[in-house]
């Protein structure tokens, strides 16, 4: 299993849009089995999608994502775990014992989506 990690400075970079690195790690038997650096040649997300599928990555772990990048990563059968912040070496680790989300890995302010509950408002005759 080959799983990307955009990376900036030795951390998960804050936006994948425009991310230009990403190590991408093996997994066999749930323990790294090897590493590659790779670089992107440009920022058309098209070509970022196009670069995971051809390296075979299912899971990528980045920071913020477009909506459109995410569905793109997402119709290309890549898996995305998207709002992780922190040094590459314990996101990694997280990952690998399957520590991931958490909240202590999340960018700043990320809160996950909640499904709202709808309030019924009725008016009642005679009322506004």
């Amino acid at each position: 299993m080959k799983v990307a990690l955009a990376v900036w400075n030795g951390r998960i970079s804050p936006v994948f849009d425009v991310s230009r690195e990403l190590l991408v790690i093996d997994i066999r038997g749930g323990r790294e089995s090897g590493r590659t650096y790779v670089h992107f040649s440009n920022d058309h997300p098209m070509h970022k999608v196009r670069r995971l599928v051809e390296m075979d990555v299912e899971v990528l772990l980045c920071g913020a994502v477009s909506r459109h990048l995410s569905a793109a990563l997402e119709a290309n059968g890549i898996r995305l775990l998207g709002f992780i912040s922190g040094e590459i070496e314990s996101v990694i680790a997280a990952y690998l014992e399957g520590r991931l989300p958490s909240a202590e890995m999340s960018m700043p302010g990320y809160r996950p989506a909640r499904r709202r509950r709808r309030e019924k408002f009725r008016v009642k005759k005679g009322r506004i």
